[in-house]
């Protein structure tokens, strides 16, 4: 085959799922002593909170990945599925088509993104 299918997307993953890693370091080790020593530490709160909503951003961009994976792997088999999955391939169908052809997919992620941070789906508790 010459098309590449969604090697780039698993690359993308790979590497937010590698910064959120790196984001989930403890934001203590990074403090340092101020004032000769005159106050022990710095607080540390605001940036952990931050890296927090990074590693929550990060997230969120690999499962919106996994699940347009996962919908190209329901299109590429055979067997058939279960009615709720049925269900919810056929809602992802409306924005979502199969790749055959190599294209850009970032307008999709991004897409996919927005729908997964709206609860667009039915499959959120309340």
């Amino acid at each position: 085959m010459i098309n590449h299918g969604f090697k780039a997307v698993q690359i993308g993953a790979s590497a937010w799922a590698a910064e959120a890693l790196k984001g989930t370091l403890p934001a203590s080790v990074f403090s340092r002593s101020t004032e000769c020593h005159n106050q022990d530490k710095v607080s540390m709160g605001t940036i952990a909170a931050r890296d927090a909503l990074r590693v929550l951003e990060l997230s969120e961009q690999v499962a919106a990945a996994t699940l347009l994976a996962a919908l190209q792997g329901v299109h590429l088999r055979d067997d058939p599925l279960p009615a709720p999955l049925t269900a919810m391939v056929a809602t992802l169908r409306e924005d979502f088509a199969p790749v055959g052809e190599d294209r850009a997919l970032d307008g999709e992620l991004r897409h996919c993104l927005t729908r997964i941070r709206s609860r667009h789906w039915p499959l959120y508790v309340s």
